[in-house]
């Protein structure tokens, strides 16, 4: 994913673009951050999903809106 940030300044004009570019992810259904200092992943299936997992996760929990999650810690 390409992302142009354009220059609104006059005084920059000309100068070349700035592009940023994320690299895709292969966990691309799951949130980090950092709980305590420690990378931590919030895993989220839709309910399709988990009727289609072979081994479903014992800790896993179902949130109200219909889709399922688990925490991990890395």
């Amino acid at each position: 994913m390409n992302t142009v940030l354009p220059s609104r300044s006059p005084a920059v004009r000309g100068a070349a673009t700035l592009r940023l570019y994320a690299l895709p992810r292969h966990d691309s259904g799951a949130v980090f951050w950092r709980i305590n200092g420690y990378r931590a992943r919030l895993i989220v299936w839709t309910e399709d999903e988990w009727q289609r997992l072979e081994a479903r996760p014992s800790d896993a929990q179902r949130h109200p809106s219909g889709v399922w999650c688990a925490l991990r810690m890395e």
